[in-house]
Formats: C-alpha cells, structure tokens, sequence
C-alpha cells in the first residue's frame, strides 16, 4: 500500500502487529452518536488491499468499507463516512420501528449502536441481530436450555412479517420447534389441520385478501424429517421456507397460480422423485 497516497487523503497511517492501520479526524466532519449524543471525532481502518475496513471506535465497527480507488481527496471520503453513517441511523430507526410493530423489544447497545430483540416460543428463544445495514441474522438461538449450534447466520427479511405470530412461526419451523404428538395433550393452542377446514366450511370458503394465511406441511423424504412452512405476504404471494433436522435449506417467495404443490416443490429443491416425498402428521416419530 502506497503510504504516500493514504496521507494525501488525510489518514495518519501507522504499523500494527496486525497490519496497517489508518486513522482519520472527523472534527469538522460531526457524526453524532444517536443515542449518547457524544461526537465521533475520529476513525481507525485497517487497510486491506484497496479497503479501508472501519475498527473503532465501536459505532462504525461493521460499517460498509471504504474503496480507495473511489476516493480522490479527503473531503470525498468525509462525505462518504457521513452518508454511509446517515444510512446507518436510518436503517436503525426504520427496524426498530418495524419490530415495536411487531410487539418486539428493540434493544439498541448506546456504543457499538448493535439493534437487537429477542423472539420466544415454547422451549425456544431466539435473538436477531441487525447489521449496519439493517439485515437481521440469528445471533443465538436455544431450545428447552440447549443451544442450537447450526442455528447462527441465517438471515431474516423482517420486512415480510407483519404479526409477530408470522415471525415466530416461521422461527419455530426454520428450527426445527417440536410439534405435540396426537397422543399427547398439547401444553399450549392445538394447531388446525387444513382438512378440519376443508370439512367443516367447504372447499368453496374464501380466505379474505388482507388475512394473514400460515401453513406447515411436515415430510419425510427417504429417511429424513423436512419441514415446509408457508406464510401469505399478500394476495396470492406467498414467503416459503424447506427446514430440516440441519436448519434451512431452502427460502423464498412464490405466487400462488405457480406453486406446483408440497410434494413436487420439495421433490425439485431436494432433487429426488416425488415418489421419495411422503407427507406426514404431527404423531409421526421425529428424528
């Protein structure tokens, strides 16, 4: 890295165990920490090839990284540090707003500006992280006291939820939530098996535009257990998720008019026969 070039933009640069490590002052540039209102008055990067990858302090630790070669002088890169925290602030704001929709806590760390919130169901218990750019991911997820290792790193569009129910549902089928078994007395609400309504309000009964549509469809497919869980995001446009004993392994959006059905979707995202996809109850033995 051309030493040179990074004191033309401004950067004290210096040499680390590390690395190289470049720190720029932010006195006239003012970013302001939302929650403790204290000025952010420099920045450290570590170089890496043409990037500068913010380090510290912890409120911009995670934020986008700075391309050299975009940059010519060192006004260019304050505005861009200011527009890229502005992002961050906003991003911030909107998905503590959506989960306060959502009945969720929006829990925001005053240093590191981390947005965080806990989801339970049953034996399980959930935390969503969101990134500086407002994705959320599992962080940590545990069940009846024991941590599900395989669980970290999925990421979560909240966006497409608007009830909480939606949320925890899809959680609950993504990892894997023990249904009751028929023979056993369910120790919360007994889910509806689609057939039930199929009887008892006929195969013409409607299912208004706006309500909310979930369903859950458990499989076995030659040996293994599987999961398919749907939610209507509105309309006929529905969110899907495939979950086995492993976590994900399949999730996306899918109208209506072209869902070929359980068996086949499964079938194609699995790569088997359908003949190898056998629909199960919630009393079948779980693996």
């Amino acid at each position: 890295m051309d030493t040179a070039r990074l004191r033309e933009l401004g950067l004290q640069v210096r040499e680390e165990p590390s690395g190289v490590e470049v720190m720029l002052d932010l006195e006239a540039a003012s970013l302001v920490n939302p929650i403790t209102k204290d000025f952010i008055t420099d920045i450290t990067f570590q170089v890496m090839g043409d990037r500068l990858i913010p380090i510290a302090p912890p409120t911009v630790v995670g934020m986008t990284p700075i391309l050299l070669s975009a940059i010519d002088a060192a006004e260019e890169m304050q505005a861009l540090l200011l527009d890229t925290f502005s992002d961050h602030v906003f991003h911030l704001q909107r998905r503590s707003e959506e989960l306060q929709l959502l009945g969720l806590s929006a829990d925001v760390d005053p240093q590191s500006l981390e947005l965080s919130t806990s989801v339970s169901e049953g034996a399980l218990a959930v935390k969503l992280v969101a990134d500086r750019q407002g994705n959320f991911r599992i962080a940590q997820a545990i069940r009846g006291g024991e941590e599900l290792a395989t669980a970290a790193g999925h990421v979560i569009e909240l966006s497409e939820f608007r009830e909480r129910a939606a949320l925890t549902g899809y959680l609950s089928a993504l990892l894997g939530e023990p249904m009751p078994k028929a023979s056993q007395a369910p120790s919360g609400p007994e889910p509806v098996r689609f057939v039930e309504i199929v009887e008892k309000f006929g195969p013409q009964a409607l299912v208004p535009p706006r309500s909310s549509l979930e369903l859950l469809a458990q499989l076995q497919v030659e040996g293994k257990a599987y999961r398919f869980a749907a939610a209507r995001i509105a309309g006929r446009t529905f969110r899907g998720l495939l979950a086995g004993t492993q976590g994900k392994v399949w999730a996306g959006r899918f109208e209506l008019d072209e869902f070929p059905g359980v068996v086949r979707m499964v079938a194609d995202l699995l790569k088997v026969a359908p003949e190898a996809v056998r629909l199960v109850g919630p009393d079948a033995p779980q693996e």
